[in-house]
C-alpha cells in the first residue's frame, strides 16, 4: 500500500528526522568523548611495568549522595585515598593514583579499600604499574572497571543506533 504525501508533509517529515539526527549526533559526540576518557588511560597503560610499592598513608573517603530533592534516600559511596612509595631505577617516587577514574561506589572501590587496609596493617607490599617512559607516573589498578563503564557504553550505543537509524530514514525512506 502506497501513501501519497504532498511536498509540505515530506518537508516536515525531513525536518523532524533532521532534528532527531542532530540531537543523536550531539549525543554521539558527547558520549564518544566520555568513552574515550574512560578507556584511554587503561589502554595506554597496557605496556606499563609492574613494580612493588609500600603504603605510606591510606584512608577510605566517604561521600553521601541524595537521590531525591527532599533527601529521603541517601547512599554512602566510598573510594580509597592512598599515598604509596616505590623505587624505579634506584630513584624513589611517591604515587597517589588508585585507578584511572576518580570514582566512588559501594562495591569495587570499597572492597579495594578494605584489601588495601589489610595490606597496610600487615605491612605487605603490593603491585602497582609504572609508566616506563615516565617513572613518576604510576597507577594501582590499570584495568577497566566495567561496572562504571557499562552504563556509559549502553547510552553510547543507543545514541549511535538512533543516529544511524535517522540517516537510514533520510537516505532510503524520505527521497
Amino acid at each position: 500500500m502506497t501513501i501519497k504525501v504532498n511536498r509540505e508533509q515530506l518537508r516536515k517529515a525531513r525536518l523532524g528526522v533532521y532534528f532527531v539526527a542532530l540531537i543523536a549526533l550531539i549525543f554521539v559526540i558527547l558520549f564518544s568523548i566520555q568513552v574515550y576518557k574512560r578507556l584511554a588511560g587503561p589502554i595506554s597503560s597496557t605496556n606499563w611495568v609492574p613494580n612493588q610499592a609500600t603504603l605510606i598513608n591510606l584512608y577510605i573517603e566517604e561521600m553521601i549522595t541524595n537521590t531525591t530533592r527532599d533527601n529521603r534516600s541517601q547512599y554512602t559511596m566510598y573510594t580509597p585515598r592512598v599515598v604509596y612509595k616505590y623505587t624505579t631505577n634506584g630513584q624513589e617516587y611517591f604515587g597517589r593514583q588508585v585507578t584511572w577514574y576518580d570514582i566512588y561506589d559501594d562495591g569495587f572501590m570499597l572492597e579495594l579499600g578494605h584489601e588495601l587496609k589489610r595490606k597496610f596493617a600487615a605491612g605487605e607490599p603490593f603491585d602497582i604499574y609504572v609508566n616506563p617512559n615516565n617513572a613518576a607516573q604510576s597507577v594501582m589498578v590499570k584495568k577497566i572497571i566495567w561496572e562504571h563503564v557499562s552504563k556509559l557504553l549502553v547510552v553510547f550505543l543507543i545514541s549511535w543506533s538512533v543516529l544511524l537509524w535517522s540517516v537510514h530514514i533520510l537516505v532510503f525512506k524520505l527521497k
